[in-house]
């Protein structure tokens, strides 16, 4: 007899508020769909939570408590490794193996053909990268470059001291 099928659980929506913004970049690094915009204020974030369902993340106290219950998590650490540590283990992220998003406007990444992208990246990188994505919103170009080995320890990192 076969067993029940359980759906995954989705992952979180989030959204950061004007002082997380290098841990929105990190969550998206992560893959996890994350709203940050620096000239957003309490008001427009709040909104945007309760339409998109996203919980907020926010280091204002006063903005955490104007939210409904569950609705958003007071980040009280200040170094942003420390959120970043703080936020997967309180969602319980570690089990999520997510595509990047795009550090900068937040969208979705798909690999691109290298011949399209020639004038776009410098000279050394095209020749020297095979494989290449490109946000679909901003259209930033992404390669694995010499940091990528650095961004997958700490993500790495992260999970582990997490979990």
């Amino acid at each position: 007899m076969p067993l029940p099928h359980h759906p995954m659980p989705l992952p979180p929506l989030f959204a950061c508020d004007v002082m997380l913004g290098r841990t929105a970049r990190w969550l998206r690094m992560l893959g996890f769909d994350t709203f940050y915009n620096n000239r957003a204020g309490d008001d427009v974030l709040k909104q945007l939570c309760l339409k998109e369902h996203r919980v907020l993340l926010t280091k204002d106290v006063a903005l955490h408590k104007s939210m409904p219950v569950g609705g958003s998590r007071l980040v009280e650490a200040i170094y942003p490794r420390r959120q970043l540590e703080d936020i997967v283990a309180a969602f319980q992220l570690q089990g999520f193996a997510l595509p990047p998003r795009c550090s900068l406007c937040n969208g979705e990444l798909a690999q691109i053909d290298k011949a399209l992208i020639k004038d776009l990246v410098p000279p050394y990188v095209f020749r020297t990268q095979t494989i290449f994505q490109r946000c679909q919103s901003c259209q930033k170009i992404y390669w694995p470059g010499t940091h990528l080995d650095k961004i997958n320890l700490f993500i790495e990192n992260i999970r582990k001291v997490s979990g």
